[in-house]
C-alpha cells in the first residue's frame, strides 16, 4: 500500500502527475518504496535487518546511525548530515526514523530548503524522463548517476507508476470506482431539531473519526429521522422506515452529535446518511485529558447488530469505507497522515477508542471491540481508503501484476547485490581453507584486483559439482 500512499502525499504537495511518477521511480530504485529499507550490504555488516536495525536505532541500542555510512529509508540517506536531520526530525515529532509518513515529510524539507531546482521541476513537468533524470542527478547522485541505462531504468520504473495512478485516474475519471463523488454524495437528511445541530459551532476539518453505536440494532431510522416540517419528510421516512418510539437523535434533547450515520435503511440496504453540515463541530467523542477531536474530525456512527454476522458486518465495514474515501477526496485528506493538534500527532482517520488513547477523547472502546473480530483495524480502515482513492477495487484480492520479465530482473538486481565478497565472520576460517586449496576459484575480479568469490550468491547445480569434483581431487578420489 505504501505506493497508493506515498502518490496522494507527493500528489498533495503540488507536484505534476510526471513530477510524482519520476520521483517514486527513483524512490523504487533506491528502496523498494520501503522506508525502513536498510543498504543490503550494511546487513551483513552490521549484523541487522531493515526492522532490527530501526527498532534499534529508535530505542538508542544503536548508536551510529549518523555516522555508519548506510543507505537508509526511502531515499536511502547516506551522508552523515542528511541522516543527522532525518534523524532529529523524526525525534523532534516523535515518530520512528522509519516512519513512512515522517520521512516523505522530510524529503518535502530537503526538497524545499536544499534542492529547489529539483521541486521546481517536479511542480512544472511534464516529462517522466525529465523528472526522474532531475531526481537522480541532482537529488540521488548514486554512483552510476551517468549510466544511460541506469537513467533509463529509473525513467521506467516512473513510467509505471504514471500509467499505474495518473493513467487509471485519467481513465476513470472523478472518482474512480468510488461510491460517493461530488456529483453522487451521500443521502441527506438533516436533523435540525436535534440539540446538536442547534448548538453546535463551525470548525475546521482535520481528518474522519469512525465510531459504532454499542447497541444492538442495525436500523438506520432508530436513530435518524427527518425534521417535523421537512419538505421531504415522506420520502425520508419510507426510505429510512418509521421509529414509532420517537428517542430517534432529532427528537430527544441529547448533547451528542455526529454528522452522519452508517446503518440499513427499511429495504434491509446498506446506506450512509448525512444528517449535519460537515464542518459542524461533533459532539461525538467528547473530551480527554489533552482536548477532544471533536474539533476538527468530521465523524459517523455505525449501527451495529450483534456482532456476530459476517455479512451484515463486511457490508457496514465498506460503506463506511466508502465514506471515509469521499470525505477525503472532498476536503484533500491523507488517509494514511496525521495531523498535529493539542500538541499531540493524531491520525487523519482515527476511531473513538483511538482518540481516547491519545487524551483527546472519553473513554469508549469503539470500534475496537469490533473490527478485530473480522481481521481489521484501523490501519486496515486507512489502506483500503487509501486503494479506493487510486481507484483500485477494495472488494476483490490486489491484482498480481508480476510477469517473467519484470520477475527476471528483479532476480538479476538481488543477484548483483550478493555478487561481492561481503561475508560472515563465522565462516572465515572455512573460506580461508576453501580458496587456499582451490575448493573455490572465484569469478572474474574486484576493482581492487581480488578475485570476486560472491560468498553470498546462490549455488548452482553446476557450481556445486564442480565445488565436489575439486574437493574428489583434492583427497585423490578424482
Amino acid at each position: 500500500m505504501n505506493e497508493a500512499t506515498i502518490w496522494r502525499f507527493l500528489k498533495s504537495q503540488g507536484m505534476t502527475d510526471a513530477g510524482v511518477a519520476g520521483l517514486m521511480g527513483n524512490l523504487f530504485a533506491e528502496s523498494g518504496l520501503n522506508p525502513k529499507n536498510l543498504q543490503n550490504t550494511y546487513e551483513k555488516k552490521l549484523g541487522y535487518t531493515d526492522v532490527t536495525y530501526t527498532a534499534a536505532v529508535d530505542n538508542g541500542k544503536y548508536t551510529n546511525f549518523v555516522r555508519d555510512s548506510a543507505g537508509y529509508g526511502l531515499c536511502q540517506w547516506t551522508y552523515w548530515s542528511r541522516k543527522q536531520a532525518l534523524y532529529s526530525f523524526c525525534k523532534a515529532i516523535g515518530a520512528s526514523i522509519g516512519d513512512l509518513d515522517a520521512q516523505l515529510r522530510f524529503l518535502m524539507k530537503e526538497l524545499t530548503e536544499s534542492f529547489k531546482s529539483v521541486l521546481g521541476v517536479l511542480m512544472t513537468t511534464t516529462s517522466v524522463r525529465e523528472a526522474s533524470d532531475a531526481v537522480l542527478l541532482q537529488f540521488e547522485r548514486p554512483a552510476k548517476m551517468n549510466d544511460p541505462a541506469v537513467q533509463q531504468k529509473r525513467a521506467g520504473y516512473g513510467q509505471n507508476y504514471y500509467n499505474q495512478f495518473a493513467g487509471a485516474a485519467a481513465e476513470k475519471g472523478d472518482g474512480g470506482t468510488m461510491k460517493y463523488t461530488s456529483a453522487n454524495p451521500p443521502m441527506k437528511c438533516f436533523m435540525r431539531q436535534s440539540s446538536w445541530y442547534k448548538g453546535a459551532g463551525k470548525t475546521t476539518i482535520r481528518g474522519v473519526l469512525w465510531h459504532s453505536t454499542g447497541a444492538n440494532n442495525p436500523n438506520l431510522k432508530r436513530y435518524v429521522q427527518p425534521d417535523d416540517n421537512a419538505v421531504d419528510r415522506a420520502r425520508m421516512l419510507e426510505l429510512l422506515g418509521v421509529n414509532k418510539s420517537g428517542n430517534d437523535w432529532n427528537h430527544i434533547s441529547r448533547e451528542a452529535g455526529v454528522h452522519a450515520w452508517v446503518g440499513k435503511l427499511a429495504s434491509g440496504e446498506v446506506a450512509s446518511v448525512q444528517v449535519g453540515d460537515w464542518d459542524k463541530k461533533a459532539w461525538g467523542c467528547g473530551s480527554g485529558k489533552k482536548g477532544s477531536c471533536n474539533n476538527g474530525w468530521i465523524q459517523f456512527e455505525i449501527c451495529e447488530d450483534n456482532l456476530s454476522d459476517p455479512v451484515y458486518f463486511e457490508k457496514v465495514y465498506r460503506e463506511a469505507v466508502e465514506l471515509t474515501a469521499y470525505l477525503c477526496k472532498l476536503y484533500n485528506l491523507d488517509p494514511q497522515g496525521t495531523v498535529t493538534y493539542s500538541g499531540v500527532r493524531v491520525p487523519v482517520i482515527l476511531c473513538h477508542q483511538d482518540s481516547y488513547q491519545l487524551g483527546l477523547g472519553s473513554n469508549h472502546g469503539d470500534v475496537l471491540h469490533w473490527l478485530p473480530k473480522y481481521g481489521k483495524s484501523m490501519q486496515t480502515v486507512r489502506d483500503d481508503v487509501s486503494a479506493l482513492l487510486v481507484g483500485a477495487n477494495t472488494n476483490k484480492e490486489e491484482d498480481d501484476d508480476m510477469d517473467v520479465a519484470r520477475f527476471k530482473e528483479l532476480w538479476g538486481e538481488m543477484r548483483k547485490e550478493l555478487q561481492d565478497n561481503d561475508s560472515s565472520k563465522y565462516s572465515e576460517e572455512a573460506r580461508a581453507w576453501a580458496t587456499s586449496t582451490g575448493l573455490i576459484a572465484g569469478n572474474g575480479t574486484e576493482i581492487n584486483g581480488e578475485p570476486n568469490y560472491m560468498w553470498a550468491d546462490v549455488l548452482t547445480r553446476e557450481q556445486f559439482v564442480t565445488v565436489l569434483y575439486r574437493f574428489a581431487k583434492l583427497m585423490g578420489r578424482a
